[in-house]
């Protein structure tokens, strides 16, 4: 967002610059052009040539052109802020247009009569038929460079609008590319957990004492085993997936670990219903971040490892003590990155990792249930 606010600076700032050096000049030439167009046989063309009233003629219609420019200049950052060209933009134009013409009449006015204080009428000089239409003209002349002063605003908005269209196009197009890819990896590394001869033969052994223990246990177990492959095989290629069936398949991936490992371990998860179903998460994520912390940390019945799943602020946090195994497990960390990188994609805000001697902690931000995936 910050780097967007900064462009448009850069670029208005730009504009500005563009604007008084080309600008004022084209208005001065196409103002003296028109005047030529609307009556070229004006006698005051061909004999105040080499008169010094030309000079003041062509100094005073400079400063004129000079201060509709800075004016229209003016009225245009004004206006930004009052009526935003990606809002308003057709009672941008209207508003603009007249402002400017008003702007620019009132200007000649206040120009004019400070050309007659300066510079009055000769004794016997009468403000005669022709020299009302040279007022009308000049007033004439004053609205078409109105119009052409916001031609130009308009035109750049419409070239600035379709240029931030095609450069957001292509920066979709580039994050679908992104996650397609990241999706894939992810699918990847799912695939490995549900092969994982660990994953499958700590299940198939907990399954097989709870057939022998207790039946209707072992029925559940399955179920939650179902549930869990069912879940992975769903969604693992979604960009985004509600908040609550999230949570219920970590519960149900949870189950299986808990089943095996007792009071080793504990899961507490402090999330409102509300909560669950007004937000999304990247599927898996948080099933990533709690197996991490089994496969990473030691647990016993007298130090369980206790993980907490919670909503805090803009993010879901997930925590747990941490609590070092005696020889550390190799790590290729290749979860947690492809966590960062579908992140990167899906939000702006960052995942934020921290790690101190007490606890290890990932807060991941939280997306709207709303929103669309970017690919399908």
């Amino acid at each position: 967002m910050e780097r967007k606010l900064t462009k448009n600076k850069a670029d208005q700032s730009l504009f500005t610059k563009h604007y008084r050096l080309v600008v004022i000049p084209a208005v001065f030439v196409l103002y003296l052009f028109s005047h030529f167009l609307l009556n070229p046989y004006d006698p005051e063309w061909y004999t105040t040539i080499d008169d010094d009233g030309l000079w003041q003629s062509g100094i005073m219609i400079l400063v004129y052109c000079t201060l509709i420019g800075e004016i229209s200049l003016q009225l245009s950052h004004a206006l930004n802020k009052v009526l935003p060209w990606t809002k308003y933009a057709a009672w941008r134009v209207i508003v603009q247009l007249l402002l400017l013409i008003f702007c620019i009449f009132t200007v000649y006015c206040i120009l004019n009569i400070a050309y007659l204080v300066l510079i009055p009428f000769e004794s016997g000089e009468v403000f005669d038929l022709e020299a009302k239409i040279d007022v009308w003209q000049s007033l004439l002349i004053s609205i078409n460079t109105g119009i052409f002063i916001s031609v130009i605003h308009t035109g750049y908005f419409l070239i600035k609008n379709w240029k931030n269209s095609m450069m957001d196009a292509a920066e979709l197009k580039l994050k679908a590319e992104q996650l397609e890819r990241i999706a894939s990896q992810a699918e990847l590394e799912t695939l490995k957990m549900q092969l994982d001869p660990h994953f499958l033969f700590n299940n198939f052994s907990t399954l097989s004492e709870l057939v022998i223990e207790d039946q209707q246990i072992a029925v559940k177990f399955i179920d939650h085993l179902a549930l869990v492959y069912r879940y992975m095989l769903s969604n693992v290629r979604k960009n985004t997936i509600s908040l609550k069936e999230e949570i219920s398949f970590v519960e149900s991936y949870f189950y299986l670990i808990k089943e095996r490992m007792g009071r080793k371990v504990d899961l507490v998860i402090s999330i409102d219903e509300a909560s669950q179903n007004t937000y999304a998460v990247a599927p898996i994520a948080l099933q990533l971040l709690v197996e991490n912390a089994v496969k990473h940390n030691s647990a016993s019945k007298e130090h369980p490892l206790i993980i907490h799943i919670e909503v805090v602020n803009q993010y879901v946090v997930v925590r747990n003590n941490l609590q070092k195994l005696v020889v550390e497990l190799p790590s290729s960390k290749v979860g947690l990155k492809n966590v960062v990188d579908r992140y990167r994609l899906l939000s702006k805000l960052e995942v934020q990792i921290v790690r101190n001697e007490a606890e290890f902690l990932v807060k991941l931000p939280l997306l709207a249930v709303r929103e669309k995936s970017i690919t399908n």
